[in-house]
C-alpha cells in the first residue's frame, strides 16, 4: 500500500516538474556560464553500496494551445540538473573538482539532447495544433538517445578517468552545442527554417 501511495506521489511530482518551467528547490538549469559545484549536490552520502558521485538530469517540456504560433519553442524545453536526486560522497571521492567536471560533461551532453528536442519540435511545431502527442513522442525518443549516449560516454571515458577519451568527448560536445546554438534555451529570436 505504501509503495502505491509513494508511486502516485512521485508521478504527480514528475508531472508537475515536466509541465512547469519554474525551477524547484535543488534544480539548476543548464548554463554555459554557471557550471556545477559541490553545493549543487544536495545528497551527501557515505555508503559503500552506491557510486561515489551521481547526477540526475531531466529534460522537461511544457506547451499550451497556441504555442505553435510562437517564433520558437526553446523556452518550452528545459535541461535541468536535479540536485535533490544527485549525490556525492566527499569521504571517498578523490579530486572532487575533476569528478564534478565529469558530471558537468554529462550535463552538457544532456543540453545537446535538449537542443535536439527543441529543433525537432520546431520542425514539427504545426503538429502541436492537433494535440500534444508529438511532444511525448519526441521526449521519449530524446530521453532514450540521451541515455544511450550517456552510457557510451561513461564506458568510453572509464567514468571520466581516461583523459584522452574525455578530451575527445568534450570537443565533440562543444562542437555539437555550437551547431545547435540557435536552439539554446535563452534564444528568443525567430528561427528560420532551412530549405
Amino acid at each position: 500500500m505504501k509503495e502505491k501511495i509513494l508511486g502516485i506521489i512521485l508521478s504527480i511530482i514528475c508531472l508537475n516538474l515536466s509541465f512547469g518551467q519554474e525551477l524547484q528547490d535543488g534544480q539548476k538549469r543548464w548554463s554555459s556560464e554557471k557550471k556545477l559545484t559541490i553545493d549543487d549536490f544536495k545528497i551527501k552520502i557515505s555508503d559503500e553500496n552506491n557510486e561515489d558521485i551521481y547526477s540526475q538530469f531531466m529534460i522537461s517540456y511544457s506547451a499550451q494551445g497556441f504555442d505553435f504560433l510562437k517564433r520558437n519553442l526553446n523556452s518550452k524545453i528545459g535541461n535541468l540538473f536535479l540536485g535533490n536526486a544527485s549525490w556525492i560522497d566527499t569521504t571517498k571521492v578523490e579530486n572532487i573538482a575533476k569528478r564534478i567536471e565529469f558530471q558537468q560533461t554529462q550535463f552538457n551532453l544532456a543540453e545537446i539532447h535538449a537542443r535536439k528536442f527543441r529543433k525537432r519540435l520546431f520542425i514539427k511545431k504545426w503538429k502541436i495544433s492537433k494535440g500534444f502527442d508529438i511532444m511525448n513522442k519526441i521526449s521519449n525518443e530524446i530521453m532514450a538517445e540521451f541515455s544511450e549516449q550517456r552510457m557510451l560516454l561513461i564506458r568510453e571515458t572509464e567514468s571520466g578517468t581516461n583523459q584522452g577519451k574525455l578530451a575527445e568527448w568534450n570537443e565533440k560536445i562543444t562542437n555539437e552545442l555550437k551547431e545547435l546554438y540557435e536552439f539554446r534555451f535563452e534564444n528568443k529570436k525567430k528561427i528560420k527554417r532551412k530549405k
